[in-house]
């Protein structure tokens, strides 16, 4: 670690006040290195064209990180969840990471997967484009029995703003439940001109687990 980080943290906890829910460390709300051994990233899943990586299963404190960066306010958490995973997962061959974007109706004030792209933007320095948006206003898909998030209409997303035309794209969210939402994000990359190459996930809800 070099000098400016514990320097910025010391700064980030002055203005922030906040410290590892692990070890302690000010100004950050979690370590990288205390998040990686916190990892178990299972066999890579099939979402048809593109495989989906994840951190591990969807419970116990992994999940607990999920409903903090949710609901906790803290958007740094998600940039250092990104960085944990970006440091277990080799770089991809891609040249976009595109976050899930976040519900039109959403009250958060960030949205988590962007922030989870983010970190992973600064250990494989794959720049991140927010480009996607929801067609129309929905519920969170959280709310949602598994039926009905299988369910989601085939072009409930779409590029807002160009850019993707030709690019390989790698898509970042925060939980991955029926990966109906990954699939309908993939389309609509598909549909501005590039192509998904893969999907990374925090943690994924086992077939039949709830989010």
């Amino acid at each position: 670690m070099s000098i400016r980080e514990p320097v910025l943290r010391f700064l980030g906890h002055l203005l922030w006040p906040s410290s590892c829910s692990i070890c302690g460390a000010m100004g950050v709300p979690a370590c990288v290195e205390c998040l990686l051994p916190l990892l178990s990233p299972p066999m890579p899943a099939s979402l048809g064209d593109f495989p989906l990586e994840t951190g591990g299963i969807h419970e116990g404190i992994l999940r607990d990180f999920v409903l903090e960066l949710k609901y906790g306010g803290d958007r740094t958490l998600g940039v250092a969840m990104g960085r944990a995973l970006g440091r277990i997962f080799p770089k991809p061959s891609a040249e976009v990471l595109v976050p899930v974007p976040l519900h039109r109706d959403s009250v958060r004030g960030f949205n988590q997967s962007k922030a989870i792209a983010e970190g992973l933007c600064l250990e494989w320095g794959i720049p991140v484009s927010d480009c996607l948006e929801w067609r129309e206003g929905r519920i969170a898909q959280t709310a949602r029995k598994e039926s009905e998030r299988r369910n989601m209409p085939l072009d409930a997303m779409a590029v807002r703003r160009k850019g993707l035309a030709g690019k390989w794209a790698v898509l970042v969210d925060d939980v991955a439940t029926t990966g109906t939402t990954l699939i309908r994000a993939g389309a609509a990359v598909e549909n501005g001109g590039g192509r998904t190459v893969c999907a990374y996930t925090w943690t994924a809800v086992p077939k039949g687990g709830k989010g």
